[in-house]
């Protein structure tokens, strides 16, 4: 259930969390939010599975497992752009162990600076962990 929406201190505009499990995920995207702009590439790669799959934007667009997830970041950290990186419009549906994300994603300094990301989560040992990352950007 969306309750109504908000900004939150990363510039994101969230909707208000109305579950602990809700508000466990949007912790975990906006860890990962801080961590992308930092540049601290064991904190993006933390609360993920090891066999997470990536569709992404740039070739290959499909990543699958740590390794290749941890690669394409350390690719994207080489860019020359800026570290602005929020994301826009963030909504968030939890189940029991099973919970998935959508937002827009913004990345100031990118070309095509907006894109679609949506994230799906699996509840491991009473921890919130992302198990798939999907970005995409419109057709063209």
């Amino acid at each position: 259930m969306i309750a109504s929406v908000s900004n939150d201190p990363t510039g994101a505009q969230v909707d208000v969390a109305t579950s602990a499990d809700e508000r466990e995920v949007r912790a975990v995207l906006d860890r990962w939010v801080r961590a992308i702009r930092s540049h601290d590439l064991d904190a993006v790669c933390a609360e993920r599975t090891d066999d997470i799959v990536m569709f992404d934007v740039p070739e290959p667009i499909r990543l699958a497992g740590m390794g290749e997830y941890r690669s394409s970041w350390v690719q994207y950290f080489a860019f020359e752009g800026s570290r602005e990186f929020q994301l826009q419009d963030l909504h968030v549906v939890c189940g029991s162990d099973l919970a998935w994300a959508h937002a827009l994603l913004r990345c100031e300094g990118v070309p095509e600076a907006t894109a679609r990301l949506t994230v799906g989560f699996v509840k491991q040992d009473g921890a919130w962990r992302v198990a798939h990352e999907h970005h995409s950007g419109p057709a063209k």
